[in-house]
């Protein structure tokens, strides 16, 4: 069964990802890098020239394709925008939610041009995206973990859930 790791954009999906994927021995799929690798676009580009629903969409094939397999899934922050991936992920029990303040994640993704939904956007705005998601991600997520703290300890963390 895979892990799988949700959370808003920034908050180290990835980071963690890799540490796990170490631990277990288990491949790591980044779901955002999948889909830029198969469509041969960055995001941006995706979301400029077919638009958000249709990179919705996208995710939710990828899920659909690794959420049975044995690895550790990084999942994009947005991922919960779509009912059908929700629905994948409500159904797995290892999919953990990894929370972290949005003053600091705002201070990761501020002026990284490859988050379409992060780019140039307020604090304020930020949070507003922020606050809409968490409903969505604790619905979804069978355990959730405080992502302000070192990468280690938070790794650690799932790792004894586990």
């Amino acid at each position: 069964m895979s892990i799988v790791l949700v959370g808003f954009m920034g908050v180290g999906k990835t980071t963690i990802g890799n540490l796990l994927s170490e631990h277990y021995d288990k491949p790591l799929v980044d779901i955002d890098t999948y889909i830029v690798e198969t469509i041969q676009l960055p995001i941006p580009q995706i979301f400029e020239k077919y638009g958000e629903a249709y990179f919705r969409d996208l995710e939710y094939q990828a899920l659909q394709k690794w959420i049975d397999k044995d690895v550790v899934i990084s999942t994009g922050g947005g991922i919960i925008e779509s009912e059908l991936s929700k629905d994948i992920l409500k159904g797995n029990v290892n999919t953990f939610w990894l929370k972290c303040d949005i003053e600091i994640l705002f201070n990761r993704i501020n002026h990284d041009h490859n988050r379409p939904n992060a780019s140039g956007r307020s604090l304020n705005e930020l949070k507003a995206l922020y606050s809409k998601r968490e409903l969505s991600y604790n619905e979804i997520a069978f355990k959730h973990i405080d992502a302000n703290r070192p990468k280690e300890v938070v790794a650690s963390e799932i790792i004894e859930s586990l």
